[in-house]
């Protein structure tokens, strides 16, 4: 009876305690869109959200600009990386591994207060550029090497300035007498298959038909492809973020090329619901650390 006494008496003072405890006010982070010291700076870019970490713990992936609570006062330090829409999908965020983070150390927070840090980022020094700086650009006078790889002898793609996102881009013109046209890249060699670090490509593109991305890649004494990515219309220029790792990593092979598919499809009845079709491609890098 004493004990059961003794028990209820702590219990008693325990939950007086924590009646006592005020609760903690938060402070307010409010995190601006990344700076991207690189071309184009951020209007090339799209990095869309942060990763943040304060004191070294994980709050959260948030879309930028956001404002966040945190239980954390006086100096801290924070950290933020840039992160990207994998595969241009909303739901499937993730933090882009070519850029670097951006580190602040000893942020002042003030409870109640909001605190706006402004992060900025560039190409880590150890990221590789199969292409070579500036290639995939076609503004230059070394462009990537493209190849028709359709049947087709009367259609083809250009380089031009027409509508491009800056300077020239890839043009890919599909109607009903010519509704397909394949065209590749040259070869991208010595590319890391294991599945670390993880290998990306990064586009801008502007269609007003779907059209499709593959990697293609020896197999035996031919060469097979992989469907990776369909790109949906899009009226304005886009930029978007593409993982290859997994599909490299399936089919084994430290060499690719990059494959686009262009093509009217017919509908139900046989018929064309579009007569013609354009795809335009610029700014293609391959990127891994």
């Amino acid at each position: 009876m004493l004990r059961i006494s003794i028990l209820a008496f702590i219990l008693a003072a325990h939950l007086s305690a924590c009646k006592d405890t005020p609760e903690k006010i938060p402070s307010y982070i409010r995190i601006e869109p990344f700076v991207v010291n690189a071309q184009g700076n951020a209007s090339w870019h799209k990095i869309t959200d942060g990763w943040l970490y304060v004191n070294g713990e994980y709050l959260g992936a948030y879309t930028l600009p956001a404002e966040v609570p945190v239980i954390a006062e006086g100096p801290c330090d924070i950290i933020v990386f840039p992160g990207v829409k994998e595969n241009g999908i909303a739901t499937s965020p993730n933090i882009y591994p070519n850029l670097t983070r951006w580190d602040g150390n000893d942020v002042t927070l003030s409870p109640a207060q909001t605190t706006v840090v402004q992060p900025s980022a560039s190409y880590d020094q150890r990221t590789i550029f199969p292409f070579g700086a500036g290639r995939g650009d076609f503004d230059g006078g070394s462009n990537i090497v493209i190849e028709n790889r359709d049947e087709d002898p009367d259609n083809g793609f250009s380089i031009t300035a027409d509508s491009a996102f800056f300077g020239k881009c890839i043009l890919v013109q599909v109607d009903t007498a010519h509704p397909l046209l394949d065209i590749a890249t040259e070869k991208v060699i010595n590319i890391p298959v294991s599945g670390s670090p993880e290998v990306w490509v990064e586009m801008h593109y502007k269609c007003d038909i779907p059209f499709f991305l593959y990697i293609a890649y020896p197999n035996g004494g031919s060469e097979s492809i992989r469907a990776i990515y369909q790109f949906n219309t899009s009226a304005n220029w886009n930029k978007i973020y593409i993982n290859l790792t997994e599909a490299l990593t399936d089919v084994q092979t430290p060499q690719f090329r990059l494959y686009f598919r262009a093509s009217l499809t017919k509908d139900g009845t046989g018929k064309y619901p579009q007569l013609k079709g354009s795809v335009r491609i610029d700014n293609i890098r391959i990127a891994h650390l």
